[in-house]
């Protein structure tokens, strides 16, 4: 399940929890409940979906294992388990299905079309998106970002605002990097087993170049939401971590050629570290700063 992952999960959903209660005052606990416990269970299905497919490709058994990279190993150490980790999976998956359908005759049916976008990119995130570079770059910022955010967000207003889908951009930009960066340590074996993500097309300096672009999108997003009025001026308590991930894409620019990373692997754990903080961070800063500041007026 990679359960320290699934920390993500909840930090992007409290955005949505804190842009509902700036506009309504109140949250409804059942409804919060549902769409916690589908979005977990659709990431426990993701992974799962993925350990399994990787370790039947044999790419478990040549990635280098990090803490935030190269999935968990755990099939390679007890291979007599695939069936269950895919029945759990699988198991998983249903549940966020039926939470989903069951939050969509509750509340309406345009939640289908999130709910059903969500459900392919599980199901075709390690087989198929991966050998698409741009589609294999957005469909995490996609899922945790705009999906995510204005599904829930949907749920409990019945309501879709464009506002909310500007501010659902910001963990958009952060998660897209979030995998981007987790993907570098991985290209060797990834290459080798048919994968074509944004490293392997166009290289370790390209992809940099797109991360320090996504964390000045997110670092620009937050000011002009600030500006507009979207979110509160406190909210810009939020540009602490990103500015550590313009410091971190600085860093990549600085360290990369097209073919190459050019620092050691202990430095770019470091980086991956500092990257998951950050995606984790953001979001929550936000959520906190909104949640106050609403309480307050």
């Amino acid at each position: 399940m990679r359960l320290p992952f699934l920390v993500l999960m909840p930090a992007c959903l409290l955005l949505s929890f804190a842009l509902v209660y700036q506009k309504t005052g109140f949250l409804q606990w059942s409804l919060v409940s549902m769409i916690t416990v589908g979005a977990i269970c659709a990431h426990i299905a993701v992974n799962m979906l993925n350990e399994y497919s990787d370790f039947h490709s044999g790419l478990d058994f040549k990635t280098k294992k990090t803490p935030f990279s190269g999935g968990s190993g755990a099939l390679v150490v007890h291979p007599h388990t695939d069936k269950m980790v895919l029945f759990v999976a699988l198991f998983n998956l249903f549940i966020c299905c039926a939470l989903g359908l069951s939050m969509a005759h509750m509340v309406g049916k345009e939640l289908l079309i999130i709910g059903l976008i969500g459900v392919l990119i599980i199901i075709t995130y390690t087989k198929w998106i991966n050998r698409l570079p741009f589609l294999c770059l957005f469909s995490p910022g996609l899922a945790f970002g705009v999906l995510l955010v204005n599904g829930s967000y949907f749920v409990l207003t019945q309501s879709f605002e464009f506002d909310i889908f500007l501010v659902s951009l910001l963990p958009f930009f952060l998660v897209n990097n979030l995998l981007l960066l987790n993907q570098f340590p991985d290209v060797e074996a990834d290459s080798a087993h048919g994968r074509k993500h944004l490293l392997i097309k166009y290289g370790f300096k390209f992809a940099a170049q797109v991360y320090f672009a996504f964390a000045i999108l997110s670092f620009v997003t937050l000011i002009w939401l600030v500006a507009i009025g979207i979110l509160p001026l406190v909210s810009t308590i939020g540009l602490l971590p990103i500015l550590a991930a313009i410091a971190v894409g600085i860093k990549l620019i600085k360290s990369t050629t097209n073919s190459s990373i050019l620092i050691d692997s202990a430095e770019l754990l470091s980086l991956m570290g500092k990257n998951v903080a950050i995606s984790i961070f953001t979001p929550v800063l936000i959520a906190l700063s909104v949640t106050a500041f609403t309480m307050l007026m």
